[in-house]
């Protein structure tokens, strides 16, 4: 590959000023403090979310060198495959605040190298399959990239103005995005607003029935020949579906039912996470293991009721029903046991139109919000590898 003029081909390794090290994780404490230390999800793939921090205690002994400096650049080292390697940059003066030991930070050298472009480098689709490819670890949940792994991540630097121009197009969308997100956050925290306001405050003049009164448990014939049928996940609270990314071999060791759009199904060893959604059109006659349960929903608007199950509260007045001595279970016969407040059908109606309609518009803006992140990544491809070129 030929090289633009001035562009040269680098490694972190290359550019750094300070030597890349490990943070420190002290023992924190759940009560206000002047000191605190960010905790993973900080890094949130394209910029540095310094509200997500905890407190850590003003008696620990903290080593001076994971207190974080302005243009820091922090790298994730440990975290699921799709987030480790994530990288972000301090851009303000921080007081008191540390990084923990699954991150890991380092500077580079500002004479020839820009910290925001240099970040920009390790969150491009390149560096993401870079730092996946270079992931380690037995466990499916967590694994590592080390030292040795960023210091060898290769980039192509152009001169240091046209770094800075490209870091300055660029943080545009990274505004874009960060202002959606707190729209979204937003009009989530509305939602949950509505739902107490229609749902709390009036129910305690409403019938109370068990869940066995609406739910039915879904087919239980397991499927002869997995291969032919897509197979699905239920993602956390309230995020919906998603297809299963395991392999057939791993996946084919537990039975797999059939599941039918309009469905509910709830996970059962991880129930404590709120691991309940409905099967919408995309995910009709795709296929879960018994690790997943099913029901159909008969004589309750399926709204209201998928809101009141898979409400936080709800499901924290319900997770000490879950049994097992090591990886705790729900049973369907626990779980069809659980009571609920129901109102006459004329009123589930109206309390589901409010909480449909706010989904929607949520769910509109979430689409707005991956376009955003499209557009960026697709750009960021052209800038950084100077297809396309700033003046």
């Amino acid at each position: 590959m030929m090289l633009l003029k001035g562009w040269k081909k680098v490694k972190i390794k290359d550019i750094k000023s300070v030597d890349i090290q490990n943070g420190f994780s002290p023992l924190c404490v759940d009560y206000e403090t002047k000191r605190k230390s960010l905790s993973l999800g900080s890094l949130t793939g394209f910029s540095l979310d310094v509200c997500q921090q905890k407190n850590i205690s003003e008696d620990a002994v903290m080593p001076i060198h994971s207190l974080l400096k302005r243009n820091d650049i922090l790298v994730s080292r440990s975290n699921t495959k799709d987030k480790v390697g994530r990288a972000a940059v301090v851009l303000d003066d921080l007081k008191e605040i540390y990084y923990p030991d699954l991150m890991m930070r380092f500077q580079v050298n500002e004479k020839i190298a820009d910290s925001q472009f240099v970040a920009l480098c390790l969150q491009s689709p390149s560096g993401r399959g870079y730092f996946e490819s270079h992931a380690a670890g037995t466990s499916t949940s967590m694994v590592k990239i080390n030292k040795g792994v960023l210091e060898n991540f290769s980039m192509l630097l152009p001169p240091i103005e046209e770094q800075k121009k490209i870091a300055a197009m660029l943080s545009v969308w990274d505004s874009a995005i960060e202002k959606m997100e707190k729209l979204i956050e937003a009009k989530e925290n509305a939602k949950q607003f509505f739902f107490y306001k229609l749902v709390t405050e009036n129910s305690c003049l409403w019938e109370i029935k068990k869940l066995s009164d609406f739910l039915t448990p879904g087919n239980k014939t397991p499927v002869l020949n997995t291969s032919l049928y897509r197979k699905m996940i239920v993602k956390l609270h309230k995020k919906g579906l998603e297809f299963n990314t395991q392999t057939r071999e791993m996946a084919d060791t537990r039975p797999f039912y059939i599941r039918n759009e309009g469905e509910l199904i709830i996970g059962k060893q991880n129930y404590f996470n709120g691991s309940i959604a409905m099967v919408d059109k995309e995910h009709d006659q795709c296929i879960c293991s018994n690790a997943i349960m099913s029901f159909s929903i008969k004589d309750i608007h399926p709204l209201y009721l998928y809101e009141y199950i898979s409400d936080e509260e709800y499901l924290k007045k319900h997770s000490m029903l879950a049994n097992g001595t090591g990886q705790k279970e729900l049973s369907e016969k626990d779980f069809l046991n659980f009571e609920i407040r129901v109102p006459k059908r004329k009123q589930q109606d109206e309390i589901a139109c409010v909480l449909n309609n706010c989904g929607l518009e949520i769910f509109l803006l979430h689409a707005q919000l991956e376009n955003y992140k499209k557009q960026k990544q697709g750009l960021m491809q052209k800038l950084l590898t100077g297809q396309w070129r700033v003046k």
